[in-house]
């Protein structure tokens, strides 16, 4: 009981002291059941403070981590989706891109993950992806897999892109990279997907 009532005080504790203004999410697909959102800098924040009682997954891909590099504090990498050579044209039928599946046993690595921390999926989990546009369908996944508090970290690592100005078009708006937090090109591997998938996903 009274490791129970010690492990809530941790999970309150991490709490981020100034939520994100969810005011600035102005697409519906942005938003997540929980309603639970953060810059890159309230989830360094929320991570750092409590380490131990807050689960901080990069929610790319292989190729994406090893060519630019991955938080320092990320306690794991589980991708939600991967690449592929197959190719789709967009919308406007003149720009096309590489299709990215599902990984179809994203949330089971994600308990293998918590098992190996001895984490439950009633402690805080922060979802972290490129740019903020595959975090929230992440979070929506384990909401339905019945995870209790997942955040969104709605800035991702690489940063949104400029509006105006002349960086428009780059992402040098906000993101983790951006905010100075600390990041590195050398993988650790403790914290690569291979040690927590629970089949081959390819």
């Amino acid at each position: 009981m009274h490791k129970y009532f010690f492990i809530l005080l941790l999970i309150t504790i991490s709490m981020p002291s100034a939520a994100y203004d969810k005011s600035k999410l102005t697409k519906k697909w942005q938003h997540t059941p929980y309603d639970l959102y953060l810059s890159a800098k309230e989830a360094y924040e929320m991570k750092t403070s409590n380490p131990e009682a807050v689960l901080l997954l990069d929610v790319r891909n292989e190729a994406e981590i090893h060519y630019t590099g991955i938080p320092d504090t990320v306690d794991a990498n589980i991708p939600y989706r991967f690449d592929s050579n197959q190719w789709k044209m967009k919308k406007k039928g003149k720009f096309g891109t590489f299709k990215m599946p599902k990984n179809k046993h994203f949330v089971a690595a994600i308990k293998n993950v918590l098992k190996a921390k001895n984490m439950s999926t009633d402690h805080p989990v922060i979802i972290m992806c490129a740019s903020g546009n595959r975090a929230p369908f992440a979070v929506k996944a384990l909401h339905e897999a019945g995870f209790k508090e997942v955040y969104s970290q709605v800035e991702g690592f690489e940063g949104i892109r400029a509006k105006d100005g002349k960086d428009k078009g780059t992402r040098t708006v906000s993101g983790w990279k951006v905010s100075g937090l600390p990041w590195s090109y050398d993988l650790v591997p403790q914290k690569m997907y291979f040690n927590f998938a629970p089949a081959k996903t390819k």
